[in-house]
């Protein structure tokens, strides 16, 4: 059926205008009108520039997008995965056999983000990590790695002052897809080699290949 007058929408102003030397067609509104639907223009001298251009307001969208679904946030720089193996490990200390041995590879493997930090950042890995599990251990358990720092001693910062956080529901989904996919590696039990199939050998011997037979 005719779609209702009150879902057509309206522009104020509808124009031609030339951009980039290609002409396109503008439907504008003035200041005070909502719209739902926005257009963002992008220019850059080269392709390559556009992309990266592109990627970067792609991925603030979706962190806009994430952020409305799931409005909560955890401090970022490594305070989170620093958080979690400390937690893993005093529980692996409660259990027996080879679980026990699982879990603290598996609080271990937290550590990676922060290290990396450390890394980039010209610092000592092994250091930073010893502070950041000491200030956590105080109860500071927003303190992550700062890579601005320049300094082994002043590295270790809470990284909500400097508003640097991750949404919780990429975390999460991050944390699910990488155990997922581990555990899909551990479970494999067999691997098939596949031999190369018969018939002549190229690049070996020259000449007709029936003289191999």
């Amino acid at each position: 059926g005719a779609v209702p007058a009150e879902e057509q929408g309206y522009c104020s102003r509808v124009y031609v205008s030339e951009v980039g030397l290609q002409y396109v067609t503008v439907f504008e509104q003035s200041k005070g009108d909502v719209a739902k639907i926005s257009t963002i223009m992008l220019r850059g001298s080269t392709k390559n520039i556009l992309n990266d251009i592109e990627r970067a307001v792609d991925d603030g969208v979706n962190v806009i997008k994430a952020a409305v679904k799931e409005p909560r946030f955890l401090a970022g720089a490594g305070a989170t995965e620093i958080e979690l193996a400390r937690h893993i490990s005093k529980l692996a200390g409660k259990e027996k056999g080879l679980s026990q041995y699982a879990m603290k590879k598996f609080a271990t493997s937290f550590e990676i983000i922060p290290t990396t930090l450390a890394e980039n950042a010209g610092l000592k890995a092994l250091d930073v990590l010893t502070l950041l599990y000491a200030e956590h251990e105080k109860g500071n358990t927003k303190a992550g790695v700062d890579i601005e720092a320049g300094d082994i001693k002043t590295s270790v910062k809470d990284m909500t002052t400097k508003n640097i956080l991750d949404a919780l529901a990429t975390k999460k989904m991050a944390i699910k897809l990488a155990t997922d996919a581990a555990v899909t590696v551990l479970r494999v039990d067999q691997i098939i080699m596949a031999k190369p199939a018969g018939g002549p050998k190229l690049g070996q011997k020259k000449g007709h290949w029936d003289d191999q037979d």
